[in-house]
């Protein structure tokens, strides 16, 4: 009989060590604290991004369609504006850095936005007057074009090479150019900003130009131009 007793005692025991937590168990267990995403769309700073437009006058459209969302695939950038999607994306490392420097950033990529808005549908330098205005607007006056920030940099290895064939202005580009691609500068200087084949990009060998220095991104003031024949 004893022996009966300590088997069913041995059963019972069992069964309690597996059985399913309970919900108060579960409440007083202690859990990780969830970290916020850095991937994706971002509410607080899109809410942020809104107020900061909003409290311009006129601007209540744009700001109804303007989102901030991190992206991990930023490297070197420390964010971009997308007037075709209305969207500031922000390099996920400016977490790491002050408050200030991550809200200042994201004030310079709404002027870009800002200005595009303002400008309708005429092409605008991108860090041009609008641009500059716009950022005065926001609350950053006097913004330079670039940041100086820790981020790390890459080497580009540039495997297509182009000169214009009016000015003689070297363009060097990773991905090839549009076939009928021109010299913005000369086309915006000699044709009122619309392409024009005599100030057309040629194909230059790249092993020849390896040698001569220019940057890796080309300016404004040569950003090709495209066009149709």
């Amino acid at each position: 009989m004893k022996l009966y007793q300590q088997l069913l005692l041995s059963l019972a025991g069992l069964g309690a060590a597996h059985a399913p937590p309970t919900p108060a168990t579960v409440a007083a267990a202690p859990g990780r604290a969830k970290r916020p995403s850095l991937k994706g769309p971002d509410d607080h700073l899109t809410g942020t991004a809104r107020d900061l437009v909003s409290a311009l006058r006129g601007h209540k459209p744009l700001a109804d369609r303007v989102r901030v969302v991190w992206n991990p695939r930023l490297q070197t950038t420390a964010g971009t504006a997308n007037p075709r999607t209305w969207e500031v994306e922000l390099n996920p490392r400016l977490k790491e850095l002050q408050p200030q420097t991550l809200h200042r950033i994201l004030r310079h990529e709404l002027a870009h936005l800002v200005s595009v808005f303002r400008a309708g549908r005429r092409r605008i330098d991108a860090h041009g007057p609008e641009w500059r205005q716009a950022c005065a607007d926001l609350g950053i006056p006097g913004e330079p074009r670039c940041h100086q920030l820790p981020f790390k940099s890459r080497k580009v290895r540039h495997k297509h090479a182009y000169r214009c064939m009016h000015c003689g202005h070297l363009l060097k580009r990773v991905k090839p150019l549009p076939r009928f691609s021109a010299c913005y500068q000369c086309c915006h200087q000699f044709n009122h900003g619309q392409y024009d084949e005599r100030y057309r990009y040629v194909t230059v060998p790249i092993d020849v130009v390896l040698d001569e220095t220019t940057p890796s991104t080309p300016s404004n003031h040569h950003a090709p131009l495209t066009g149709r024949k």
